[in-house]
């Protein structure tokens, strides 16, 4: 509850100027607050813009010239676009009837703002019910992507682009397609804007999302490379409006977060993009997971309007380091070492940079990168409390995994850690990156008594190139698995390991690997499994993002290779399983319905099995980093009761 979290940051053209936004947690509410907060860097002076408003500001944007500063709010009743300046107070320049107004972006003339609304969409000339019947609560699906993760359903609506004026808050909408458009940026002229096209099937081209450009003084739009294949994300022109950059990768749908997105760039006359650095085989953007903000995040690019330089985050070996390129693909790494960089805003002459950096022992602050020289120098500190917690500092070890090839690793160990006793061990499971940044749940799992320990192995999702991340691609549970157990052995020849005190647990593609590794060995003294995938087949047809991630993860489908996918699904196990085992899941989650729960709680206690499954109400899949406060510290506090109950809490003596 003492926690503050970085957001956004939104660095001012002049890079004088920082402002952010700060997330806390309301106890009344049992809820998020998150405050607009303003730092002049030169005199260090720092206001909160937001002091008596309790709601949701987000999409921090500086007019091009530095005065104003809009952003979105919204509280439980209202959505409007806000503006700031140093010289007036805060004022609402629109006070929106309908959904929230977000991904502002100023014209350079300072006179308007583009930004995406979810939008409904007429009905296709549907009978309503006649005269005397009561109206139907139906939801009439026809696309493939009907839900979202952590929005919902979006069947009756599509995310369309608006024009707001600055000076009479009139809006105009500006595209009306079947298909979501978002991150919208004005060209340097004003006269157009690129933004991405996204349908909602997945398995062709446009599913994965293009480039578009809309001319605003002809109302119409293109696609600027119309022969392109592949995904693109987050475009932006480059100061002469000749080039856009973007984040984007050339593989056929169906595709997955598996496929990197790397620096792009394409030339808008002749309608061509080609990759600015090719031999840089890591992924754009922050692929670290932790439970302080949402994992596979800020794939973005952002090039300054008087700057040569391209800037972008870059996931590598555990971290998530800053980066610029130039359009001959030569990069530089500006922000590195054991931590992770998930926020960022360069000046309009990219010579400052603001950038949101994390640790192990901090949740993330804001420094400010500057040339010449590129010093780091720290500009927050949120968090100061932490100070006076027990905290532990991951050790970083490799071991050797299938093949000799190295596998990068982490211990944690008790404050009190005493080599003399042999401790319990928990072993967290993941396939996307463990990483340098802050973990609650790690650190209270470390001043629990435990060791715990935590590895990237063979299809970990970014940081140890292309081909490593695709490795278990058709062989779920597979190679992963016997590199993890491998991983295990590695552990347990330290003296001070429990051999027989074992736990594991893992969220997401973390908790199937979970309920695969229960179901194959029972080395485990007890196990937490959290919102898996229990059955692929079931997953599939249920999932936000099933058919595409199905195919790409199995290399099959149910229709065509139903026992293919039945191989690879932890449920196919089930009669082997004998660890303890709790189960976690929140019955909003679209990216692993709470069915794959159920499945294997009934699957278990239908063989009397040890299985507990507690079902949290109204989350989604982001329970453990964005769930209500109280949510978030019950399901820790069921993780640490389920393995005190099993493994025990106290080091028991090795030797003499």
């Amino acid at each position: 509850m003492h926690f503050r979290w970085v957001q956004e940051i939104a660095l001012a053209p002049a890079g004088d100027c920082v402002a952010y936004t700060i997330k806390r947690a309301d106890a009344h509410r049992n809820g998020y607050v998150t405050d607009v907060w303003v730092h002049d860097v030169a005199t260090g002076v720092v206001q909160v813009i937001t002091p008596l408003q309790q709601g949701r500001a987000s999409s921090l944007a500086w007019s091009r010239d530095g005065r104003f500063l809009a952003y979105a709010w919204q509280d439980d009743e209202h959505a409007a676009v806000h503006l700031w300046s140093a010289q007036s107070e805060d004022t609402v320049i629109h006070r929106l009837t309908g959904p929230a107004m977000t991904a502002l972006d100023w014209s350079p003339d300072g006179t308007r703002l583009v930004g995406v609304r979810w939008t409904p969409i007429q009905s296709d000339g549907e009978a309503a019910p006649g005269t005397g019947i009561p109206q139907p609560t139906v939801r009439v699906i026809r696309r493939l992507r009907y839900k979202l993760e952590g929005i919902g359903f979006v069947h009756d609506r599509f995310a369309q682009l608006w024009l707001l004026e600055a000076s009479t808050g009139a809006l105009t909408q500006l595209t009306d397609a079947e298909r979501d458009c978002s991150e919208p940026r004005f060209s340097h002229s004003g006269r157009q804007i690129a933004y991405i096209v996204t349908a909602r099937e997945q398995n062709e081209p446009l599913g994965q999302g293009h480039i578009f450009i809309y001319d605003l003084p002809h109302r119409s739009a293109r696609p600027l490379v119309p022969d392109r294949v592949g995904a693109c994300r987050s475009p932006v022109w480059s100061p002469d409006d000749r080039h856009i950059a973007f984040a984007g990768h050339t593989e056929p749908p169906p595709t997955s977060h598996r496929v990197f997105l790397q620096a792009a760039i394409a030339d808008v006359a002749a309608g061509q993009a080609r990759l600015l650095a090719p031999q840089l085989d890591q992924a754009v953007g922050n692929y670290a997971v932790s439970d302080q903000r949402q994992p596979l995040s800020n794939v973005t690019v952002k090039w300054p309007a008087r700057s040569s330089w391209i800037y972008f985050l870059l996931t590598e070996q555990g971290a998530t380091h800053l980066y610029r390129i130039d359009a001959d693909g030569r990069y530089q790494r500006l922000v590195d070492g054991p931590c992770v960089c998930f926020e960022y805003s360069p000046s309009a002459d990219g010579r400052r940079v603001a950038v949101g950096v994390a640790d192990p022992l901090n949740p993330g602050d804001i420094y400010l990168w500057e040339e010449p020289g590129g010093a780091l120098w720290r500009l927050t500190t949120l968090n100061p409390w932490l100070r006076d917690r027990r905290l532990v500092t991951p050790e970083e070890y490799w071991f050797e995994g299938l093949d000799v090839h190295p596998v990068h690793g982490w211990i944690m160990k008790p404050p009190t850690f005493d080599d003399r006793l042999a401790y319990p061990t928990v072993v967290h499971v993941h396939c996307s990156m463990f990483s340098w940044d802050f973990s609650l749940e790690f650190q209270c799992l470390a001043s629990s008594g435990y060791v715990l320990a935590y590895f990237n192995q063979r299809g970990t999702t970014a940081g140890y190139g292309q081909a490593w991340t695709r490795a278990s691609e058709g062989d779920q549970g597979g190679a992963e698995y016997e590199e993890i157990m491998l991983g295990v052995d590695d552990l347990v020849r330290r003296p001070w390991i429990d051999a027989d005190r074992l736990g594991i647990t893992g969220g997401s593609c973390g908790g199937f690997l979970t309920t695969w590794i229960v179901g194959h060995t029972n080395r485990f003294k007890a196990a937490v499994t959290d919102r898996s995938i229990a059955n692929w087949i079931s997953f599939g047809g249920t999932s936000d993002f099933g058919p595409e991630n199905l195919v790409r993860e199995t290399g099959a489908d149910p229709w065509s290779g139903l026992q293919e996918v039945w191989r690879q699904s932890p449920l196919a196990y089930v009669h082997h399983i004998t660890t303890p085992l709790l189960i976690l899941h929140s019955d909003g989650d679209h990216r692993c319905p709470i069915a794959e729960a159920e499945q294997l709680f009934a699957a278990l206690r239908w063989r009397g099995r040890l299985v507990e499954f507690v079902w949290f109400e109204g989350e989604n899949h982001g329970l453990s980093r964005a769930g209500r406060p109280g949510n978030r510290i019950e399901r820790l506090r069921r993780i640490l009761g389920w393995f005190h109950r099993h493994l025990g809490g106290d080091p028991e003596p090795w030797s003499s």
